[in-house]
């Protein structure tokens, strides 16, 4: 199944990952459309199927974002809305991740993010 299909009518990917970044134990391609934050990855060797973890942007009312490590430095998203998530990995993926769902949530009547009732 391709990620085309999991796609909403008039929904619009806005950002996504270039690599597969960890949340819960497995690693998703980050994707983030004007309706929802979606962790998209195929599973299977030889019969692919989707795995997909989906959360509105509307219902998201926590982020938090946290570093460790010195030598090998990692970051972690902490999303708070509907479900819960952790999503981490390095900080030249996870951090533009971050601030760009921090610039789109903390924005009251944000343009970008429409309503699945409109």
């Amino acid at each position: 199944m391709a990620l085309k299909e999991i796609l909403l009518p008039q929904e619009n990917i806005m950002f996504r990952t270039k690599t597969k970044l960890k949340c819960t134990h497995k690693k998703y391609n980050i994707i983030i459309t004007n309706l929802r934050i979606l962790l998209y990855s195929e599973r299977g060797r030889v019969f692919k199927s989707p795995d997909v973890i989906s959360e509105r942007l509307e219902s998201i009312y926590g982020i938090e974002y946290n570093q460790d490590g010195i030598i090998f430095r990692r970051s972690k998203i902490r999303i708070q809305g509907g479900i819960k998530f952790e999503i981490s990995g390095p900080i030249s993926e996870v951090k533009p991740v971050f601030n760009f769902i921090q610039s789109i949530v903390n924005r009251p009547e944000n343009p970008l993010i429409k309503s699945s009732d409109d």
